[in-house]
């Protein structure tokens, strides 16, 4: 009978060790990222200017798919802002969308695009329960939610011109993330246009392509 319990006490025993050796953490994160967009399809004629800039803010919820925990699925849900000065004046005329490319007499001229994106990652980390700086590589895509894409212009006299530029559907995008504790780089494409359409005898099939810098809070 003793036999039996001292059986009974070290398979106990074994089955709570392994379950406090067991990692339990997980990357659920709130992400920041700022990066530089640029026209990856436009134009030759469409030129960017000043400092374009995008930024994003979202969560990810981390789904962790091995015991060790250094692979995970990641879906989340969030916000992108783009803002891209260029040298091209879009005007609308009734149905009709002109296009001309500025000379002078104009202080700003911008394309804006506002979307909710929805990312679906791969992501590997070299982490444990303990170890809160590491290498982290995350990739996969996002399906980006148009809310708007405009052209706005303002001249030196204070005039100002806004068109509402007709946008696609939804538009998937590719992504990796790579870096070392805080500070890691982002690189994205779109794998679909923003917007397709004629403009004084031009196609402008805008996508665009963002690299910069991404920043995770747990």
């Amino acid at each position: 009978m003793k036999d039996t319990y001292s059986i009974l006490f070290l398979m106990a025993s074994g089955f709570l060790f392994a379950q406090e050796k067991t990692p339990t953490f997980r990357e659920d994160q709130i992400y920041l990222s700022i990066a530089y967009p640029y026209f990856s399809d436009a134009p030759n004629t469409l030129i960017q200017n000043k400092l374009s800039y995008t930024f994003s803010i979202g969560f990810i919820r981390d789904i962790p798919i091995n015991s060790q925990r250094t692979l995970a699925v990641g879906v989340g849900l969030g916000f992108d802002q783009a803002t891209l000065y260029n040298n091209t004046l879009f005007t609308q005329t009734g149905n009709k969308i002109d296009a001309s490319v500025i000379e002078e007499g104009y202080k700003q001229n911008y394309l804006r695009m506002q979307s909710l994106a929805v990312p679906l990652e791969l992501r590997w980390r070299n982490a444990t329960e303990t170890k809160h700086a590491f290498w982290r590589i995350h990739t996969g895509v996002s399906v980006h939610f148009p809310m708007q894409l405009k052209s706005h212009a303002k001249t030196r006299i204070g005039q100002v011109n806004t068109t509402i530029l007709p946008y696609k559907g939804s538009v998937l995008r590719w992504n990796v993330h790579f870096g070392f504790n805080t500070w890691n780089i982002s690189i994205a494409h779109d794998m679909q246009p923003w917007a397709t359409f004629n403009a004084s005898n031009k196609e402008f099939n805008m996508k665009f392509t963002k690299i910069g810098l991404i920043f995770y809070i747990l």
